[in-house]
């Protein structure tokens, strides 16, 4: 499941489209304008931003130079400027892909699949955690032949973790990632979920590969290796 960060600063497209691409699957975060999205990019990891030109303050494309001049994070613009010359300047800065406004929400969704095809986020993600390797495409979690046959829900739990490094993810961030429509109750399913994921990856005597962060959430006790 990939990370999406949505910066727009008009409240109802900003929430139109997060709840389309919340619906597709993918994980959203939203930002009203390129301050806020800077603050998720210190607290989370992001595959791709969705970008909005006429922000306020730092306007679209500087942010958008700042961007590629500092991160690989795909980036798709979205925007009312419908000018072949307003599309060359992003595209020459090195956005991914642009849009013009009204945007078909399903076809936001494929161009964003078709950035992490480019990109080769999509081929390959593995990561060792311990002694298990995680196999983001397969959807798998191996130690040698023996299989922790995780449910959906566990998994998507430690994706999120694991995209996070060892950085905190909050229990509503989790929350968001299992469930499309969460509800506070679902807080308690986070809980859950990842104490079964202990209970299923954790050696009998060490410690856990997954730390608490009291009163926050949880991250992965030290960071992913390559396989």
């Amino acid at each position: 499941m990939y990370s999406v960060a949505v910066v727009e600063d008009e409240t109802l497209t900003r929430k139109a489209i997060t709840l389309s691409l919340r619906e597709a699957g993918y994980t959203v975060h939203e930002a009203s304008d390129a301050l806020a999205c800077r603050a998720l990019l210190r607290q989370t990891r992001l595959d791709v931003i969705v970008l909005d030109l006429g922000l306020p303050g730092i306007d679209g494309m500087s942010f958008a130079r700042e961007l590629r001049s500092g991160s690989d994070v795909g980036l798709i613009i979205v925007t009312r400027q419908s000018t072949p010359e307003a599309r060359i300047a992003a595209l020459d800065i090195g956005a991914d892909d642009y849009l013009v406004k009204p945007v078909h929400y399903g076809e936001l969704a494929a161009r964003i699949r078709s950035v992490m095809r480019r990109s080769n986020r999509e081929r390959g993600r593995r990561a060792r955690l311990g002694q298990w390797i995680v196999d983001l495409e397969a959807r798998t979690v191996c130690k040698g032949a023996e299989n922790a046959n995780l449910t959906r829900g566990e998994f998507d739990i430690l994706v999120r973790l694991v995209d996070a490094n060892t950085k905190i993810v909050t229990r509503q961030e989790l929350m968001s990632a299992i469930s499309r429509s969460p509800l506070e109750s679902d807080l308690r399913s986070v809980d859950a979920l990842v104490s079964r994921l202990r209970r299923k990856l954790d050696a009998p005597e060490g410690d856990s590969l997954i730390a608490t962060a009291p009163g926050f959430g949880y991250r992965l006790a030290a960071a992913p290796e390559e396989p």
